[in-house]
């Protein structure tokens, strides 16, 4: 359609409402003052102006905005062109008065336009696009006029009673918060389909997920894996690399609400701590926001940042400006590791989950509970307790929907209780308080880590990881310190911890929840299946081999939400026959007894942080306290010698100088150190049949784990390495030739949920 000369060129000035247009010079103003527009967005305006009213497709702004030859994710800059272009004309999608969306096809310009005359001296009116009704079938019939009049009196009733409900609803905060005003909220709303799901991506369990985020429009998901960062469209499946400078390795945290930029973090060493960035989607300029923090998230409208820093006494909730400036701490807690932080849509409070430590446990109280920050009055209030049991370390994803629901997750029961699966539950926006019952969500296998929503909340992407610790064998070699290739032994999809070797070296004793509660059970290392050692309905840990080899002990952890906090040490024979008790005590953490000669066996307990010793008798029961000076810290985990004459445990730093490992003398009380630099943690160890060295597992900051072997003279050996995965620790043999490892394999995918 060509009107008044416009599309011959004569007119390059156009004027509509209070909106003039320069084509010439680029140039936008609103009653007579300059608006900002950038190039592509202007170049939009120009393609809708001179089409008089016409479409344009999407494929005809690809073509003009883009060059053929030029790489670009068509689909997320034009969306992001059109929607600065009405941000510019103060236009909206939901009550277009300047640009029409036909989605799927392209847009229109839908006010009246006037041209300027070729000598530029008035301006002659176009023909403004009207859009007709569809006509159907039956719209030329028309009912009898005593329906008509019935029908139309009482769909003006309707309509006057919707609106006057709307405004009321609208207008007065109080009635909104009444039951009467939540109804007359519903009234007039779309009833939502039903929810669908699906999943977005389908990696290996050797190139697990390891973060997404669901862009703000719903159309973008910004993952990351091992092999890089990436941009995939929801609908189609389209993969582009996110580009970021060589070497800058990124976790995906929140989107801005622009939709054009993220927040990531990145640990820029292998022993450092994570950092926060901006990034642009599109490519460009990484900026440094803070110089430690993680788990960040973006406020509903840009202007705050609320993240996580790892401190030496535990995390703490932090906030901060947009630009990464006047950083200051929420919230603290040396006794809980925190959630995700979810901001509420009206940006003026947050959810987060804490979970206490293991170190803090307390089987008798409640592990994990939901708080709800106020940021007006910086007070958090608890809203929920996740059950005793809590929940499984980092699976505590939240979010909230634009309508006050919080979704959260909770562990399934037995047998499924390392499955997470999340539910709803209404919050009212004014008191912060529930309002009715929780709602499940999901039924399905794995531990929802990190959850996103669209803004309309009528998307949500989840990343699900299920780790899955199983048992493999490796043959030692030469000087016992090299490590063939692991064979797998446990072939059940259940969490399998190995703990002992018998004494001929033939079979490893090991706990498993393939019955639904922890059981021991002993494994032939040439066989493909277990026997059962002991079961029943309580929760076993931590088996070992007693000093003279012909018993196993045992630790029977206190219930959840039982009357006490306190747990027994039990023996049974490895021939068979029923379980003894040795000892009751509170806060029992760990177990373990030399060999023959030695008879020593200890037991350490943990209460409130601080962890003891106690010297024990598989057959008497509790002995004395032993004084063993600074053993603890942030890692309680500790090993006994063979010999029994030495207790290891991994120096953990609380300033950035290397890791090590700390030996303690049993018989003098003296202690040294062995250095173990280049790694991030050593955790995991055990000691080596002969008493002269120690493997350990580490891990870097940046991901790889290896196998080390640590002697008693310093020298440490990388036995194996591992690039995804992860490893728990290793327990060698009696006869120094074989290993048990224990490591897990972790998938991760993200799944989508829709109609919410």
């Amino acid at each position: 359609m060509t009107t008044n000369g416009s599309s011959n060129g004569s007119g390059t000035r156009a004027r509509f409402d209070r909106f003039n247009v320069d084509l010439n010079t680029g140039r936008l103003q609103r009653s007579g003052l300059n608006v900002p527009i950038q190039g592509q967005p202007f170049q939009v305006l120009r393609l809708l102006l001179l089409a008089n009213g016409e479409v344009v497709s999407r494929e005809q702004l690809r073509f003009s905005l883009w060059p053929e030859d030029t790489f670009v994710d068509f689909e997320h800059g034009l969306n992001t062109a059109v929607r600065k272009l009405r941000q510019a004309l103060e236009d909206s999608v939901e009550s277009p008065k300047f640009v029409e969306t036909l989605p799927r096809i392209g847009y229109r310009f839908i006010a009246e336009v006037e041209w300027a005359s070729p000598n530029g001296s008035s301006f002659t009116q176009t023909a403004s696009t009207v859009v007709s009704p569809v006509s159907t079938p039956d719209s030329k019939l028309e009912p009898p006029v005593g329906q008509w009049k019935h029908g139309a009196i009482a769909a003006h009733v309707a309509a006057i009673v919707l609106v006057a409900a709307t405004v009321l609803f609208y207008k007065n905060s109080r009635l909104a918060q009444t039951r009467v005003g939540r109804l007359l909220h519903t009234i007039g709303r779309p009833a939502h389909p039903a929810m669908s799901e699906r999943q977005l991506t389908a990696n290996p369990d050797d190139t697990p997920v390891t973060s997404a985020i669901i862009s703000p429009d719903g159309k973008y998901l910004a993952y990351t894996d091992s092999t890089g960062f990436y941009l995939r469209q929801v609908d189609n499946g389209e993969t582009h690399p996110v580009p970021l400078p060589k070497g800058f390795e990124a976790i995906a945290e929140s989107w801005f609400p622009d939709g054009t930029h993220l927040v990531v973090s990145r640990v820029k060493t292998p022993q450092g701590s994570p950092s926060l960035w901006e990034i642009p989607v599109m490519g460009g300029t990484a900026r440094k926001l803070g110089e430690e923090g993680f788990s960040a998230s973006v406020s509903p409208d840009g202007s705050t940042i609320l993240f996580l820093k790892q401190m030496p006494s535990g995390q703490e909730v932090w906030t901060m400006q947009a630009d990464g400036s006047h950083p200051r701490r929420l919230v603290s807690g040396p006794e809980y590791a925190f959630g995700q932080l979810a901001w509420r849509s009206d940006g003026r409070s947050f959810a987060y989950s804490k979970t206490k430590t293991r170190y803090y446990t307390s089987r008798s109280g409640p592990d994990t509970q939901i708080e709800i920050f106020d940021l007006n009055n910086n007070q958090a209030s608890v809203v929920r307790y996740l059950g005793e049991r809590g929940l499984p370390r980092g699976g505590a994803a939240l979010g909230w929907t634009p309508d006050g629901r919080l979704i959260f997750p909770v562990r399934e029961p037995r047998p499924n209780q390392q499955d997470t699966n999340l539910w709803w539950m209404q919050f009212n926006l004014a008191t912060s308080q529930p309002e009715g019952t929780a709602n499940r969500i999901t039924s399905g296998r794995g531990i929802a880590v990190q959850l996103s929503l669209s803004k309309d909340g009528k998307r949500i992407a989840i990343r699900k990881h299920s780790p899955q610790p199983d048992i493999y064998i490796a043959d030692l070699e030469g000087n016992g310190k090299s490590v063939n290739a692991n064979r797998r032994l446990t072939l059940d999809e259940r969490l399998d911890y190995v703990t002992a070797w018998t004494a001929d070296s033939k079979a490893v004793i090991f706990y498993s929840n393939r019955n639904g509660p922890f059981h021991i059970f002993r494994q032939n290392i040439d066989a493909t299946q277990p026997e059962l050692l002991v079961g029943g309905d309580d929760d076993l840990y931590m088996p070992r081999l007693t000093p003279d080899a012909l018993s196993i002990v045992y630790v029977i952890r206190a219930r959840p939400g039982g009357p006490s906090n306190n747990a027994r040490i039990m023996q049974v024979p490895l021939a068979g026959g029923p379980s003894q008790f040795v000892l009751e005590d509170s806060g029992i953490w760990d177990i373990e007894c030399a060999r023959h000669p030695s008879n020593l066996c200890i037991y350490s307990r943990i209460e409130a942080g601080h962890q003891t010793f106690f010297l024990f008798d598989p057959v008497k029961g509790k002995g004395a306290e032993l004084r063993a000076a600074e053993i603890g810290g942030d890692n309680f985990d500790w090993c006994l010698s063979p010999d029994g004459k030495y207790i290891a445990w991994a120096k953990n730093r609380t300033t950035m100088e290397d890791f090590g490992i700390r030996i303690l003398s049993l018989a003098s009380g003296s202690t040294r150190d062995i250095a173990v630099p280049g790694w991030a943690e050593i955790y995991g160890l055990d000691w080596a049949g002969d008493s002269k060295s120690l493997w350990a597992a580490a891990h870097n900051s940046r991901g790889p784990q290896a196998l080390l072997n640590v002697g008693l003279d310093g020298k440490v050996m990388t036995a194996q390495s591992y690039e995804n995965g992860n490893l728990e620790w290793s327990i060698p043999s009696p006869d120094g030739r074989h290993l048990a490892i224990d490591r897990d394999n972790n998938s991760s995918n993200v799944l989508l949920l829709e109609d919410f």
